[in-house]
């Protein structure tokens, strides 16, 4: 964070009359460690400062630690990142807020929200992790791969860069889609599942899910040429692409996901493989305490 962020951000914490250690971290899955090593020294709230990936991290690491030490601790967040999606799905709650957020920390309310808990089996990798707000496979997925080179891009560019670039490198896959009360089969340009509402910075994958209902939202969408995609795309960012004919809407509490060709995966805006065969995903309700 910068220095100038950060004074901001102190200096609203400490108008709210709260104590706080402000701990930074600039590696991939520091916030995880941090956070799990601050349920295990008992701090009574833990906040991620930042955006979609940082909140991920940080609720694995309290997950990670409810689970050694039996304690449920709140998490908060102040939103600061780029694409700040999962916010889009709480009342009142703005980015570079940050007396908003410390008014809401200091007040300490909580509600109890689901988590997305998912198996990754891949060719180089098998694996259990959590997402709070959305997971992508397929397309969807490879524009956060495609995002990931944009170094030299910022804000909404990096995701619109991420997109053009995956209109290009992506092919859709055969996959194999099963829940309770859909069975799909074909090639799929992608099959994205949200407990939130948003993903990408600005795409209401499921504009209807609710992150305390105890389901998850899925949208799969079927192969589709590149003018209908350049046509549809707009449906998405309004989420009014759930009548197309090409998508699936549904709701479940476990999605499988497999097929025989290798496919990208994301959760949360982060890369989890880009080699996966099958993916198991359920719901665990109401696994974290949200500082609301």
């Amino acid at each position: 964070m910068a220095a100038r962020r950060l004074a901001e951000l102190e200096h609203a914490l400490r108008a709210a009359g709260l104590a706080f250690d402000l701990v930074e971290t600039d590696k991939r899955l520091g916030a995880h460690l941090l956070a799990e090593r601050a349920v295990e020294h008992d701090y009574t709230q833990i906040i991620a400062v930042g955006g979609d990936g940082t909140l991920n991290e940080v609720v694995n690491g309290v997950l990670a630690g409810q689970t050694q030490s039996g304690r449920r601790v709140p998490v908060g967040i102040v939103p600061i990142g780029t694409g700040n999606d999962f916010i889009k799905a709480l009342d009142g709650v703005k980015p570079n807020d940050f007396t908003g957020a410390a008014t809401r920390i200091a007040r300490g309310h909580t509600r109890a929200i689901d988590i997305g808990r998912i198996e990754v089996e891949s060719e180089d990798v098998s694996l259990v992790c959590y997402f709070v707000n959305g997971l992508g496979m397929g397309m969807d997925a490879q524009v956060t791969v495609e995002s990931d080179k944009l170094h030299y891009l910022s804000g909404p560019l990096v995701y619109y860069g991420g997109i053009a670039a995956a209109f290009f490198s992506y092919r859709a896959k055969p996959m194999r889609v099963r829940a309770e009360g859909i069975d799909v089969e074909q090639r799929l340009l992608f099959a994205s599942i949200g407990n939130g509402r948003c993903q990408g910075g600005s795409f209401y994958m499921t504009p209807q899910a609710t992150i305390d209902d105890g389901l998850l939202d899925i949208c799969i969408v079927e192969n589709m040429s590149l003018p209908r995609m350049l046509t549809a795309l707009p449906l998405l960012t309004r989420g009014e692409h759930t009548a197309l004919p090409q998508v699936t809407m549904a709701r479940a509490d476990r999605v499988e996901v497999s097929s025989a060709w290798p496919f990208p995966v994301a959760t949360d805006g982060e890369v989890v493989t880009t080699s996966a065969r099958r993916v198991i995903v359920t719901v665990e309700p109401g696994a974290i305490d949200l500082v609301s």
